[in-house]
């Protein structure tokens, strides 16, 4: 699934840095998200 600026993102549940979940939809009406994806960081390649 494709997203474009603007668009709304399917809410996901994700592990913070200390192992608590935090969930995406937590932040609605709170503050703005950026989802920022980084295929291959920290490989070899």
């Amino acid at each position: 699934m494709a997203l474009g600026p603007g668009m709304t993102a399917p809410d996901f549940t994700l592990p913070q840095h200390n192992g608590d979940p935090v969930t995406l939809s937590s932040f609605k009406g709170k503050r703005p998200v950026v989802l920022a994806f980084h295929p291959a960081c920290f490989t070899g390649g």
